[in-house]
């Protein structure tokens, strides 16, 4: 068994010790030798442990950095692919009213002369038909002969109700000389301009 004498010099002397060691002859250990000696049996392992785990942490944040960059990067791509779709679909949209705007304009005529000759009863006639403006906004001026007001007014009705035929006014009308195989006609002379949605019944009588 090992004993450390922790005693001053003048306590040992009072108790009859030698000054260099103890009363049974045992061996002096230096207090600061063993404290040395623990510290290089620990500090290293502790600096190496350290180490070790930054070490680890930063391998860990290196990791995670990566997955950052290559998240990033593919939202990256994500919303290129995306503004990319964006501009396309745009693309599309414009060519595509561009598309619908050349058919409604060249199929124009073909709806209004449709839908007026539809819309004319069997006791009237027309005698011109002559255009005011041209597309997109066409309206035109129709003058025709009725076997009666009540014809006129039966016209009037059915370009209103038509789809593709708006804004229809009476511009006049009046009583032509009386035949007596047909019986008394009257002129008329209407203007209207042709939809492209459908319109609503819009008829001004006057």
């Amino acid at each position: 068994m090992i004993e450390i004498n922790l005693l001053p010099e003048s306590q040992r002397a009072r108790q009859g010790l030698p000054a260099d060691g103890n009363a049974a002859g045992g061996l002096r250990i230096d207090v600061w030798g063993v404290a040395l000696l623990i510290s290089a049996l620990t500090i290293p392992p502790g600096a190496a442990a350290l180490w070790w785990l930054q070490r680890t942490e930063a391998v860990e944040l290196g990791t995670r950095l990566e997955a950052v960059v290559a998240d990033s990067a593919r939202l990256a791509e994500l919303r290129a692919a995306s503004d990319s779709l964006t501009e396309r679909s745009r693309e599309i949209r414009e060519r595509v009213a561009l598309v619908e705007q050349l058919d409604r304009d060249r199929f124009a005529w073909p709806h209004l002369m449709d839908e007026i000759s539809r819309a004319l009863p069997p006791p009237a006639w027309l005698t011109s038909l002559r255009q005011l403006s041209a597309p997109p906004d066409l309206s035109v001026e129709l003058q025709g002969v009725a076997g009666s007001p009540l014809a006129i007014t039966e016209f009037v009705r059915g370009l209103g109700m038509s789809d593709y035929i708006a804004d229809v006014k009476i511009i006049g009308s009046q009583l032509q000389g009386s035949d007596p195989d047909q019986g008394a006609r009257q002129a008329f002379t209407l203007v209207l301009r042709f939809a492209h949605a459908p319109a609503a019944w819009r008829v001004d009588p006057t």
